[in-house]
């Protein structure tokens, strides 16, 4: 029987992935500053790579982290609409 109440680590890795979501949401402005125009890597509520390629900032992560919990994204430039 499948326990509906415990958490999965898959589960807990896309727990991980919208903390980080929320995070780049509250950062946005620092991290586009500072890397607009790049590719990034955030887990941990932190920047842990950057590059001018994907592959290049993957190439780059050190630390344990799963791809799964790992937001990838190219920082645009200018304004960028938010939800309200």
């Amino acid at each position: 029987m499948i326990d509906l109440k415990k958490t999965t680590p898959t589960q807990k890795n896309l727990l991980k992935l919208l903390d980080n979501r929320d995070w780049l949401e509250d950062n946005l402005k620092d991290i586009q500053e500072k890397y607009v125009e790049k590719w990034v890597a955030i887990a941990d509520k932190k920047v842990i790579s950057h590059g001018n390629t994907p592959d290049e900032v993957k190439k780059n992560i050190t630390g344990d982290f799963s791809s799964i919990e790992t937001l990838l994204l190219r920082v645009p430039k200018g304004d960028i609409s938010r939800p309200v």
